[in-house]
């Protein structure tokens, strides 16, 4: 072999055993992390009704009562979801001394997402119960509400902020 190419030879050698060995020792060189990641799920607690604003007029009477007419509103949905255990759902008008009586319930409970408590009676704002055994659940009623007044009562209005709450059972 003419010198030349014998040098060649040993250099392309030389290179592909080079090469080896750097490829080798490149893969060899994996680097690696890790991290610790906490999950948290909060408590989610959330609460709509269907009507902001509901307007109740009393005025109609039955002569053989002697008392007006209750106006009644069932057009309301409350909605709910809770992914806590042994909730309730309150209710709380913020009439401390309401002239008139306001009566509110809940009716068609759904999907066995809680239980409808007695009719509320607002004859302050104490807070009451509406919904009962709320657990893990999303729901929804009709909230019924019914107002009447007695021919002593007069004549008058009254506005009511009421507050519905998803709270410990």
């Amino acid at each position: 072999m003419k010198p030349i190419l014998r040098h060649t030879a040993k250099c392309s050698s030389g290179l592909f055993l080079l090469t080896l060995v750097l490829g080798t020792f490149v893969q060899a060189q994996e680097v690696s992390t890790s991290q610790i990641l906490t999950l948290e799920v909060r408590e989610l607690n959330k609460i709509s009704v269907s009507n902001n604003a509901v307007t109740l007029t009393v005025d109609q009477a039955s002569l053989e009562s002697g008392s007006p007419v209750p106006a009644v509103n069932s057009d309301g949905l409350l909605f709910w979801m809770t992914n806590g255990e042994s909730k309730k759902i309150t209710v709380a008008t913020n009439n401390p001394a309401p002239r008139f009586l306001l009566k509110v319930v809940a009716e068609e409970v759904a999907n066995g997402s809680g239980v409808s408590a007695p009719e509320v009676v607002f004859n302050d704002n104490s807070t009451k119960d509406l919904v009962l055994g709320v657990s893990k659940t999303s729901g929804r009623c009709r909230v019924r509400l019914t107002a009447s007044a007695t021919i002593s009562d007069g004549i008058g209005r009254e506005i009511h902020i009421i507050t519905y709450t998803i709270t410990g059972g």
